[in-house]
C-alpha cells in the first residue's frame, strides 16, 4: 500500500475503549481488525471483529460492503488509522479508530474472545464466517 500525500488531510476520530464497547454492543458496524497474520503478541480479538492485515486491505477492500459503516481495531493504534485513511479515501464510512488499540481494550477489561491464528484469510463480506 502506497501512503497517498492526501490522506494526511483526512482526519480519524480516535474512539475510547469504552464508547468503541457501546457501538461494537449497540448497532451493526463492521468491527475490522488490522493485525498482521503473524501477529503472536496475543490472539485476543473483539467479538465479532474481521481480521485483514493492513498489508492486504489494498487488494481486499472491495469485499466490504459500502453500505455498513466501519470501525477499525489493532493492536496498539499503529496500523488502524492508516487502513481508516486509505478506506475513506476509497469512499467507505469509517467512524473511527479504537484508542489504544486492543491493548488498551484489554486494560480497560473490556471482553475479548481468544482466537487461534490463521494462515490464511477469511471473508472479509460477512461477520458470521469468523472462525474460531
Amino acid at each position: 500500500m502506497i501512503i497517498n500525500p492526501t490522506w494526511q488531510k483526512i482526519k480519524v476520530k480516535k474512539i475510547p475503549p469504552k464508547d468503541f464497547a457501546k457501538l461494537v454492543n449497540s448497532e451493526n458496524f463492521f468491527i475490522l481488525d488490522v493485525r498482521p497474520l503473524s501477529f503472536k503478541k496475543n490472539a485476543s480479538f473483539i467479538k465479532g471483529s474481521v481480521l485483514c492485515p493492513l498489508v492486504y486491505l489494498a487488494d481486499r477492500y472491495h469485499e466490504i460492503s459500502k453500505g455498513q459503516p466501519i470501525i477499525i481495531a489493532d493492536w496498539a493504534m499503529k496500523q488502524s488509522p492508516v487502513a481508516a485513511k486509505f478506506l475513506i479515501a476509497k469512499g467507505y464510512t469509517v467512524v473511527g479508530v479504537l484508542k489504544g488499540g486492543i491493548e488498551r481494550w484489554e486494560r480497560d477489561k473490556l471482553p475479548v474472545e481468544a482466537r487461534k491464528p490463521l494462515a490464511t484469510l477469511m471473508p472479509l463480506s460477512s461477520r458470521s464466517e469468523i472462525a474460531h
